[in-house]
Order: structure tokens, then C-alpha cells, then sequence
């Protein structure tokens, strides 16, 4: 029964994103045509800009909500993080303020992770992107991939490695009274009006469908979030 109720979930919230995506598509396209007006006023054309604004974040939560469920389709394959993460590297670059830098260290000689390639790829942009954020008006976000222990309280499997992806910025930390609340789905510790508070949830969640641990360390000026993901599947 419980299994049953999970995938109805699912069903349910995969749906909705994709009905709201389609009335949020009539949004972007109309409001498009709207502003291609030459005869519409600065006041008009500002409202339709702030109108327009709001769909593309309701779309960007919609499709974090999505994420939220399982996927229909998921391949589980070897993935290297060097060429993985460089490719990234630009997305990152494009969240970033003016005066927020990201690096990245990450050796070419890890092994290669067991995943699916797009949760893999949400989580790490998740993550990076919370960082991102908490840094915005000036900072500086590191990534530093590495071969890693164990965790502690994992299952002991034979021939598993383990790679850690650390993602640490140099912002105002995480309040003590707040840091049991982190994960929590819509929760969220920013000011900015289009906070979602999903971020970490869905990192959170696929890191645990990946078999991995999703840790963090906050204290002011150093915020590490740490990934921990196997090398490759059990057995293998």
C-alpha cells in the first residue's frame, strides 16, 4: 500500500508540473507578443516585464517540484566528474554576481562515479547554485572533488570507492536555530523574493537515491556541503 501511495504521489505531482508548465507556456508566449508592441508606454511595458519575471519563476519551481519525484527513466552508468563538472563549470559561472568567483579543483584521476547522469547533475547544480547564492553581492565559492572514506553508518560493501564533491563559499553561514531545517521542502534561509527553498531538498534526495550521504559543516565565513557518492554499483 505504501508503495502504491509513493507512486500515485508521483503520478500526481508529475502531472501537475506538466499541466502548469503548459498554462505557464501561454503566459511566456503571449506576454511576448505583448511587449513586441512599440506603441505600449514605459509603465505598461515595465508591469509586463515584472508579469513576465513571475512566470519564468513559477516555471523554474515547477520544474524543481518536478524533480522532487522519481523520474520515469532512470540509467545508471559510470560517470567521470573531471570532464562531468568542467562541463558544468560555465552554468556555474552564469549564476554568479559580479564580484562572486567559483573554482573548481578536481583531479583527472578519480574514479568514476555510479549514477544517473541528470540527477547526478541536479544535485551537484543544486548545491553549487545554494552557494552561489548565499555569497551573491561578493564572495567566493570553491568545488574540490576528491577520493574519499567511507561514511560512517553506510552499508560495508567490497570493492566500493567513494568520491567526495565539497562545495564551499564564504558566506554568512547557516544560523544554529535554523540548520535542522535546511532540508525541509520550501524552507528556505534567503531574503530573495524568488527563493524556493527546494534546492537543498532535491539535492538531498537524489544523493540518497544514489546510495550516498549528503553532509554540511556551517559556521560564519565557511559553509562546506559535502556529497559523498559511490564509485560504482554493488556487485559490480
Amino acid at each position: 500500500m505504501q508503495i502504491e501511495h509513493s507512486e500515485f504521489q508521483d503520478q500526481l505531482v508529475r502531472g501537475l508540473a506538466h499541466r502548469m508548465n503548459n498554462i505557464l507556456t501561454l503566459f511566456h508566449g503571449y506576454l511576448g507578443l505583448l511587449m513586441d508592441n512599440q506603441q505600449l508606454d514605459k509603465d505598461t511595458l515595465d508591469g509586463l516585464a515584472k508579469i513576465k519575471a513571475g512566470a519564468r519563476a513559477a516555471s523554474d519551481l515547477m520544474d524543481r517540484t518536478h524533480s522532487l519525484v522519481r523520474p520515469p527513466a532512470v540509467v545508471w552508468r559510470e560517470i567521470k566528474l573531471h570532464d562531468f563538472i568542467h562541463m558544468l563549470k560555465p552554468s556555474f559561472d552564469s549564476l554568479c554576481g559580479p564580484k562572486t568567483t567559483v573554482t573548481l579543483d578536481c583531479p583527472d584521476e578519480l574514479p568514476a562515479i555510479w549514477g544517473d547522469a541528470t540527477r547526478v547533475k541536479s544535485a551537484i547544480f543544486e548545491i553549487v547554485r545554494n552557494a552561489i547564492e548565499a555569497v551573491f553581492a561578493g564572495g567566493k565559492v570553491h568545488i574540490v572533488v576528491s577520493a574519499a572514506s567511507k561514511p560512517p553508518g553506510t552499508p560495508a560493501r567490497q570493492s566500493i570507492q567513494w568520491v567526495s564533491i565539497a562545495v564551499t563559499d564564504d558566506g554568512p553561514g547557516i544560523p544554529e536555530e535554523l540548520k535542522e531545517r535546511i532540508y525541509q521542502p520550501f524552507f528556505s534561509t534567503k531574503k530573495k523574493q524568488n527563493a524556493t527553498g527546494l534546492g537543498l531538498t532535491v539535492a538531498a534526495g537524489f544523493v540518497q537515491q544514489m546510495g550516498g550521504v549528503l553532509r554540511y559543516d556551517s559556521k560564519p565565513g565557511k559553509t562546506t556541503f559535502q556529497m559523498l557518492l559511490p564509485s560504482r554499483s554493488e556487485g559490480a
